[in-house]
């Protein structure tokens, strides 16, 4: 003859303790999924952000390039707006200031490989390509907008361009106005300073 052994009953605290583990269980299990679910939708909506990003940028990036074949120098550095009578609205021509902004943000990542040859093209731009007639413009379009990019080191080339030209006197202005216009950037003030000396050395 076999007996089973029956478990004792719970006790009414046992009870509680059990139905308390049970439900921290369901817990955690809801808030992994809901963290789970969370996760993949920021990774979906990044990568949609980020993929949308790309092509605009690449977008851009070409236009860049077109417009710096051409010798477009100072619309390959900031690009353009046309007005298109089809579609009744303004459409933007990338420059390589468009590529280098929409990538700007620390948290835009992976970045491509053209985004730093944007940044390169832009450079060369600057330093190699400008006209005086394009830095005034590009200075007299952007003065008073805040964070304009590289708004400081073109300032200074125009300074450069003046001098080069044998404006001494519109490069002495630039020059000695640099510090009080860009405090921020000594590097810069540096250049201007030295400028400035050479000027004033060579009309003394």
């Amino acid at each position: 003859m076999t007996t089973s052994l029956q478990p004792p009953p719970l006790t009414p605290v046992q009870v509680r303790d059990e139905a308390a583990a049970h439900a921290r269980v369901k817990f955690w299990n809801r808030f992994l999924l809901g963290m789970l679910i969370l996760s993949a939708t920021f990774l979906v909506t990044y990568a949609l952000a980020w993929y949308n990003a790309n092509q605009l940028a690449t977008r851009f990036f070409r236009d860049a390039e077109v417009s710096f074949t051409e010798g477009d120098y100072l619309v390959a550095l900031a690009g353009y707006q046309e007005f298109d009578d089809e579609t009744n609205q303004y459409i933007n021509y990338g420059g390589t200031l468009n590529v280098e902004k929409i990538y700007s943000s620390p948290y835009s990542w992976p970045q491509p490989a053209y985004v730093q040859e944007a940044v390169k093209r832009s450079q060369e731009i600057i330093a190699e390509k400008l006209t005086v007639e394009e830095a005034e413009q590009y200075i007299q379009e952007n003065t008073g907008r805040p964070g304009t990019p590289y708004f400081a080191e073109i300032y200074l080339r125009l300074g450069e361009l003046y001098e080069e030209s044998g404006d001494t006197e519109a490069a002495i202005d630039v020059y000695q106005s640099y510090a009080s216009q860009f405090p921020n950037r000594k590097d810069l003030i540096e250049k201007a300073q030295k400028h400035l000396t050479e000027l004033q050395n060579q009309t003394q």
